[in-house]
């Protein structure tokens, strides 16, 4: 399969184009930097690019058969990245007929979870606030879409191996105060959505 990634030089988006090259796919990856993209494959085309400039984005998408999308910025960021980066690759996906779409973003966007949480519920609104603001932005556009969606909601993030023992769903009920999953798992499930309908057009949580 041809893929395009987002957010490719983070760590669930290194991840992804690493696994995703393992298991044969061709990829494609659209970063500012190339050469923050440490992996050097016959596989990989790398073209660098901004996700907020929509030229470079449908250049990126074209020909391909899914996107994955894991776009982020770090906290107390305020930026309109994710949100409108989103958007961009949403509408060049619809201009050259490609449907499957596979978007990382965060436990802190279900609602069950802010409920069930009063410091993450209060994160949210205040050191968190622009970043929920932009990913909140992201989720309600892939929502619209009208494409073969699947929103994945890891919990904490942590470095650490594929195990491939992870749970998911939604409303899952997660263990502890600081439940954690490895951006390999989180990798490794987001990749296994391409070819499963199984959580198409779902928000899911995805936890150790």
């Amino acid at each position: 399969m041809k893929i395009a990634i987002f957010g490719a030089t983070g760590g669930t988006g290194q991840a992804l184009v690493k696994q995703a090259l393992e298991k044969g796919h061709r990829v494609t990856v659209l970063v500012r930097n190339p050469e923050k993209v440490e992996i050097k494959h016959a596989n990989l085309l790398i073209v660098k690019g901004d996700v907020l400039d929509a030229v470079s984005v449908e250049k990126a998408v074209a020909g391909h058969d899914a996107v994955l999308v894991a776009l982020g910025v770090k906290p107390p960021s305020k930026a309109k990245v994710v949100g409108p980066g989103t958007k961009n690759i949403i509408e060049a996906m619809k201009k050259h007929g490609i449907k499957r779409l596979i978007v990382e973003s965060a436990m802190f966007m279900d609602d069950t979870v802010r409920k069930n949480s009063f410091l993450i519920s209060l994160l949210t609104k205040t050191f968190m606030k622009g970043i929920y603001a932009d990913k909140l932005v992201q989720e309600v556009a892939v929502r619209e879409s009208g494409l073969e969606w699947v929103i994945v909601r890891p919990v904490g993030l942590a470095n650490g191996p594929k195990t491939e023992i992870y749970r998911f769903g939604e409303g899952l009920k997660l263990k502890g105060l600081f439940p954690m999953v490895s951006r390999a798992d989180v990798a490794d499930f987001m990749l296994k959505q391409l070819s499963s309908n199984t959580n198409l057009n779902k928000a899911v949580l995805v936890t150790n």
